[in-house]
């Protein structure tokens, strides 16, 4: 949602005009306890976004083929996520169809060299997966989606229609396409006259019951809405974020609002993971210390349990502090599960119970066979809740937090696990974790 110079006030992020300081929808959905994040292409203005308003950015180079792996970031976020009632503000910036090839070619050329029709049909692919996956999680019923560019095609070529200043002074239209479904919007419908640039963040804010920002002099379009208004209530939390520049986009002529999902929402639990070995202690601390014993890894202790067929192990190769962190996987040959939990009692009347701790995934393989996960567990190792279940090569480490005062008055374990069916394959996937906190 990024516009280009073209006389409009825009405050776009390049061209000389940029203007800090100013509230975006990021800005917004933070101050209303929303989780926000933003996922895909490396062609991201990063600058113009604080990071304090952004839970996670992960970036990548432009995948030549399907980007399937963004679409599973966005499903890990969501998941990693659920239990936040809030919701979540995603953006995910798609730029397959990038680059002076791809954007060289005849947008109508479906011939084998037209390849800014193939880009796009990978990119629409893309959308299709990650649509597919809200429905069968039950998301759809309660997720506003918009679809929108930032340029229609590269300017100082000969399919330069965006705004007709490059080198051909081919492009006429000024416009950029605009979809909006989600439940509350009118489904079906083409909207005819010209939608402005602050148009676009005010009815995403008020798609999702938000107020727009405060820079924005949009207005809301009451022809994409069905009666009665936003169709989701205000939420709750109200700690205020700092602010960051207004999101911008070019005029755009065309608004579809397409589908109307009826289901109600929820959170996907899975269930059915048993740890191999059985359980230990279950401590209690005062309250504010942390419930988690060995936390750190720094001891060889019985603490945590480990089980599976390749069993999880301490580690000097990474520390997110001290000298050890906990292996689970191996680096090649692995066959099964990795798994380490701990039984923890969160005390009764517990009005906070933050889990966090720090993982470093690292894999080669797709999510179908390999996986990293974090779940709570009875005391009998079912899985109660899965926390997250990732498929990455970051190579970093990455800080987890997750609400868990729903538990209090009860024993839980807390555990993470490792997949990899390898089958003799030179595939492998692992992680390290540290610094657990509950």
């Amino acid at each position: 949602m990024w516009g280009q110079p073209d006389g409009l006030d825009t405050n776009i992020w390049y061209g000389g005009t940029e203007q800090f300081g100013q509230q975006s929808i990021f800005d917004v959905a933070k101050s209303y306890g929303m989780n926000t994040a933003v996922i895909g292409g490396s062609d991201y203005p990063t600058g113009h976004i604080t990071d304090g308003n952004v839970d996670q950015i992960t970036l990548g180079k432009n995948i030549n083929g399907v980007p399937t792996q963004w679409v599973t970031e966005v499903e890990n976020f969501i998941t990693a996520h659920a239990s936040n009632p809030n919701g979540f503000l995603i953006y995910m910036p798609i730029t397959e169809a990038e680059g002076r090839s791809v954007e060289s070619t005849s947008p109508d050329d479906a011939s084998s060299q037209g390849l800014y029709q193939q880009a796009s049909s990978w990119d629409d692919q893309a959308f299709g997966l990650l649509q597919t996956w809200l429905q069968q999680n039950n998301y759809a019923g309660n997720t506003a989606v918009s679809i929108t560019s930032d340029e229609a095609q590269n300017d100082h070529t000969s399919f330069d229609n965006f705004y007709g200043l490059g080198s051909t002074g081919q492009g006429t239209t000024r416009h950029v396409p605009f979809v909006l479904s989600g439940p509350g919007i009118v489904s079906g419908q083409t909207y005819g006259t010209t939608m402005g640039i602050d148009d676009m963040s005010t009815n995403y804010m008020y798609s999702i019951g938000l107020p727009a920002p405060v820079d924005s002099r949009g207005h809301v379009i009451s022809s994409f809405f069905t009666s009665g208004g936003a169709p989701t209530p205000t939420p709750t939390a109200t700690n205020t974020a700092t602010p960051s520049p207004t999101a911008t986009n070019t005029p755009s002529p065309t608004a579809t609002a397409t589908n109307t999902p009826t289901p109600s929402p929820t959170v996907t639990s899975t269930a059915t993971a048993t740890p191999t070995s059985t359980s230990t202690s279950t401590p209690t601390a005062p309250p504010g210390s942390n419930l988690v014993q060995n936390s750190s890894f720094e001891a060889s202790s019985s603490a945590w349990v480990n089980g599976g067929a390749a069993p999880p192990r301490r580690s000097t190769t990474q520390a997110h502090s001290g000298s050890y962190s906990l292996k689970l996987g191996y680096s090649s040959a692995q066959q099964g599960d990795s798994t380490a939990y701990q039984l923890v009692s969160i005390p009764s009347g517990t009005k906070t119970a933050s889990l966090t701790f720090f993982y470093w995934p690292a894999s080669n393989d797709s999510s179908t066979y390999a996986w990293q996960e974090a779940d709570v567990v009875n005391s009998g190792g079912t899985i109660i809740k899965q926390l997250f279940r990732n498929s990455t090569n970051d190579q970093t480490w990455i800080q987890m937090s997750f609400d868990l005062s729903s538990y209090a008055g009860q024993t839980i374990g807390i555990q993470f696990l490792d997949h990899e069916n390898a089958n003799g394959g030179a595939y492998y996937n692992y992680m390290y974790v540290d610094d657990v906190s509950l």
